[in-house]
Parts: structure tokens; C-alpha cells; sequence
């Protein structure tokens, strides 16, 4: 079925690729304005506003299959568009009253913008990561190397958007149709009424997995490295305390923070919903399986790729462990010699020194990009994230008290 969706997407990119973004969007932002319209006799600022959203998040999504993006000011302004006609849709929906507004709804869209505007500048910031480690000789590649470099993952990047677009983008149309038939009420009355809801739903999906996949081919640049010895040329007593990679270390950083937006989105609406008045029920469970995709696009693009810088300055630290095992005769030698030398006591101590600042680099060498204190961050976290997988597995009515426990042994 996936090679299914991923081969139709590519042979519509295919097709469509020398089209105005919109004219699509356009076309399927005004069925879906008819249908409520027409049949569902919905007032027409609504549709209106409905139609608008479709065709604002549907020339996003097109986007993608442009050989050139959309430029900064003309995405910013699709954004600031959608919110606006998100908030007076709903506004309409609920007659203006605040009671009747969808803040699930709403605040999925507010994560949304978020991301998307958030995601936008990582291919650069990718690039300034790669620059900076080449300048000071930590990464061995020349300039035509790191054009090539490029080169391939925005290859990838293109390869993953459509992949993990097509997966997300059907995931969230299917949890709509799923919520409409476990509550109340005729799936034909949901379309009619509210047929902007699958549509939106599937649209914002496909754009929101297009960045994500980026993200995925950004944090596993290290897989496209020059396959040679010593491409890589770390120093155990690197300045910047991370053995000369904590770019990468704050690029990792900067990722997490977004691809994990989804997931603490949906993990912490699986924990409100209870709490929160509304009709919300039927989307827990939903949103717990919408929570496992989102979190194995957190390990694909962030854990894993911090995972494998870790084994190779691991394996470094090993190597460097082995030579300061090879300095500790040099000290011993050195000591003795210091010993029965009747004179020069500063010129034997400094090299007793040098030979100790040596060894302690290479034996203290780090293993980690990313320093202990964001490590702990990241532990505590990712852990949270499985929290309601726990709850709805065994949650009984102390289950919160021993999480609160355990949450507060971790952060000390």
C-alpha cells in the first residue's frame, strides 16, 4: 500500500510539476466549498473561509514538487492567511461564541504553523554546521566535496518528503474517518457539513511529514559522509569541549526541538482530553497511534543519528585510551628521572606536566556531542514521551503518583 501511495505521488509530481502550486489547491478548495455550501447549507463565509484554508495549505503542500520553493515572504504570508481563516471558520462554526471552539483543533493548527515556519531555515543552518567543522579541520572535505555533499542530501531530503508526506498525510485523512465513524452522528452529515475537515486534516498531514522527512535526510547527513579513513579529525582536547563537533551537537539540538513539536503535541492531548470539556473522547486513542509515528520520526531524524555520532567518538575515545596507556612509561621515566637529576627541576617538571595534561586528554576525552546537563534534557524528555503508551497500557489509580516519583528522580 505504501509503495502504492509513494508511486502515485511521484507520477502526479510527475505531472504536475510545470502547474501554477495553486491551481490544484484551488480547484479542490472550491468542491470543497460547493459541498458545504450546496449540500450542507452552510453560511458562506464559511466557505469562504473553509475553501481559503484548503487552498493555502494545499499550495504548501505543492510546494514540494516545485523545482524552485515558494519564497520566504510569500510562505510567511500562506501561514498568516491559514490562521486567520482557520480562527473565523471556527468562529463561524460556533456562532462566535468561545465555548463552542475546537481548542484541539486549534492548537494542532498553532503546532503546525510553528513547525513549518520553524523547519524552514534547518537546510542552512545545516549547511553553516558543515562549513564550520571544514574551516577548522575537524571535517577533511574541500569545497567541491561539501557542494557534492549538498547536493546529495538535498537529494534525500526530496526522496524522504515524499515518502514520509504520503505516510502522514494519510495517516491523519485515515484518524478522521476513523473518528467520524466511532461517535455519533452519519459520516455523510461530517461531509457535507464540515468537508473541509478530511481534506484540511490530509493536506496539513502531507506538509507537516514533508518537513519532517526533511529533517529525518538533515540529521542523517553523517550517512552521505566520503566513505575514506579520517574523515573525521577529532581532537580529545578540542576548546569547544566536545572533541571538536559540538556544531553538530547543537544542530542535533535545534532538531529536536522541532521534530518533537508533534509528539509533545499529541502526548500531552492524550493526557488533557480527560480533563478538558468537549467531544473529545474518540480521539485518545487516535491520537496514541498518531503519537507512535511521531516518535519514530523523533529516533529516525534525532536519536538514532546522535547514536551513531556517539559509537564513532566512542571508538575514538578508545584509541586515544590505548595511547595515553602508551604515555604512562614516558611519565614513569620521567618522574624517576626527575628524581635523580641534581639540577633543571622546572624543565623536567614541565614535561612531567605536559606528559599528564596528555594523558588526562586522551583518557577524559567526551563521547557525546551534546554536553551532560542537555543529555539529561533529552533523556528525561524523549522518556516522558512514552508516558501515555504506559498509562493506557497499565494505568491504575496510583499510576500518575509513580510516574510524578520516578520523573522526579530523573531530574536530580
Amino acid at each position: 500500500m505504501l509503495l502504492g501511495i509513494v508511486s502515485g505521488h511521484t507520477a502526479i509530481t510527475g505531472a504536475v510539476s510545470h502547474w501554477p502550486r495553486w491551481l490544484i489547491p484551488a480547484i479542490v478548495g472550491g468542491i470543497v466549498g460547493g459541498v458545504e455550501y450546496v449540500l450542507g447549507g452552510e453560511p458562506p463565509g464559511r466557505v469562504l473561509a473553509d475553501a481559503w484554508t484548503v487552498l493555502a495549505i494545499g499550495t504548501l503542500a505543492a510546494d514540494s514538487l516545485a523545482s524552485a520553493p515558494m519564497s520566504a515572504t510569500r510562505r510567511r504570508s500562506l501561514l498568516v492567511s491559514l490562521a486567520g481563516a482557520t480562527v473565523l471558520g471556527v468562529s463561524l462554526a460556533s456562532g462566535f461564541g468561545r465555548y463552542g471552539w475546537d481548542w484541539l483543533y486549534l492548537s494542532g493548527i498553532l503546532t503546525f504553523l510553528i513547525g513549518v515556519e520553524l523547519s524552514e531555515p534547518l537546510e542552512g543552518a545545516l549547511n553553516d554546521t558543515l562549513r564550520s567543522l571544514a574551516d577548522d579541520g575537524t571535517l577533511r572535505m574541500n569545497n567541491r566535496e561539501l557542494r557534492v555533499l549538498r547536493r546529495a542530501v538535498r537529494r534525500h531530503s526530496r526522496r524522504n518528503q515524499k515518502i514520509a508526506g504520503s505516510v502522514v498525510g494519510g495517516a491523519l485523512g485515515l484518524s478522521w474517518f476513523l473518528f467520524v465513524s466511532i461517535t455519533p452522528g452519519s459520516l455523510g452529515h461530517a461531509l457535507t457539513h464540515n468537508a473541509v475537515a478530511p481534506v484540511f486534516q490530509s493536506l496539513a498531514g502531507a506538509v507537516a511529514g514533508q518537513r519532517l522527512g526533511r529533517m529525518v535526510a538533515f540529521g542523517n547527513v553523517w550517512r552521505l559522509l566520503p566513505r575514506r579513513p579520517h574523515i573525521l579529525d577529532l581532537m580529545p582536547d578540542h576548546p569547544d569541549g566536545a572533541a571538536g563537533l559540538r556544531a553538530i551537537g547543537r544542530f542535533h539540538f535545534r532538531l529536536s526541538l522541532i521534530v518533537g513539536l508533534p509528539a509533545v503535541y499529541l502526548g500531552a492531548w492524550y493526557i488533557l482530553i480527560p480533563l478538558v470539556p468537549g467531544d473529545y473522547e474518540g480521539w485518545r486513542t487516535i491520537y496514541l497511534g498518531l503519537l507512535a509515528i511521531a516518535i519514530g520520526f523523533e529516533v529516525l531524524a534525532f536519536l538514532l543519528p546522535v547514536g551513531t555520532v556517539h559509537q564513532l567518538m566512542r571508538r575514538q575515545s578508545e584509541r586515544w585510551a590505548a595511547q595515553a596507556s602508551r604515555l604512562v612509561p614516558r611519565i614513569r621515566s620521567t618522574q624517576a628521572a626527575l628524581v635523580e637529576a641534581t639540577g633543571g627541576h622546572d624543565d623536567f617538571n614541565g614535561r612531567i606536566q605536559a606528559l599528564l595534561d596528555r594523558h588526562r586528554a586522551l583518557t577524559e576525552a567526551p563521547t557525546w556531542p551534546i554536553d551532560p546537563a542537555l543529555r539529561r534534557w533529552f533523556t528525561l524528555n524523549n522518556t516522558a514521551l512514552f508516558i501515555p503508551f504506559l498509562s493506557y497500557i497499565g494505568g491504575s489509580s496510583d499510576f500518575w503518583t509513580q510516574i510524578a516519583t520516578v520523573v522526579g528522580g530523573l531530574k536530580h
